[in-house]
């Protein structure tokens, strides 16, 4: 047995840090979750959202890295994987169109951009029930609110930390088990398991007057 075990823990110690896999929401889940997060929208807010689609981008270098991303005047979202599928870093940033007005089409086309960023806020928690993800729009919206546009968070393994100024919204998530980050105590409450609140026509950018 010891001429077994001495290999292994040589072995263990040599092994780089980024041999480690990494905890946290793999992008398939992500993905499956943002496909749910736009039915439970369309069905709760009667909308006919079609799911958008994140183009993929392979790293310069040898770590394995997937990036997708989807870029756009309103919404931007783009999603850091590892080379076993688990999302290091997501960022959803929503930009308020200049001049547009309450009911005209640009507004319209913004509402559509604010219930995606809903939907792929959603996809970063956990839980198997959209009705209990939409709880973490509701924290963040309200965070935003009652912090003069700054929250923080934690969720799972991740910080969360959002910004609002001006016209745009910042919604950047952080694995925490990445080698270097350090993780961000929550200040906040855990938002209610239970909330099953329909989404409605007001998203963070439109709170930032």
């Amino acid at each position: 047995m010891k001429r077994i075990l001495i290999p292994l823990l040589v072995l263990l110690l040599l092994m780089p840090a980024c041999a480690f896999a990494l905890t946290g929401q793999s992008y398939a889940v992500f993905d499956s979750y943002y496909q749910e997060d736009v039915a439970f929208i369309n069905k709760n807010d009667n909308r006919y959202l079609l799911p958008m689609v994140l183009s993929r981008s392979s790293g310069n270098g040898d770590d394995g890295r997937s990036y997708y991303e989807l870029i756009g005047d309103v919404l931007t979202v783009t999603v850091t994987v590892d080379i076993t599928g688990v999302i290091e870093a997501c960022e959803i940033r929503l930009t308020a169109p200049a001049n547009m007005t309450y009911g005209d089409s640009v507004y319209n086309d913004f509402a559509i951009s604010g219930y995606h960023s809903y939907a792929y806020l959603m996809a970063m928690d956990a839980g198997t029930d959209p009705a209990v993800r939409y709880a973490l729009v509701t924290d963040v919206v309200e965070g935003l609110k009652n912090n003069d546009g700054v929250y923080t968070r934690q969720l799972g393994v991740y910080t969360l930390a959002c910004t609002r100024s001006g016209d745009a919204a910042v919604l950047s998530f952080t694995n925490n088990s990445v080698p270097g980050v350090t993780p961000v105590p929550d200040p906040g409450a855990t938002p209610d398991p239970d909330a099953t609140s329909a989404p409605d026509n007001e998203n963070w950018a439109d709170q930032a007057g």
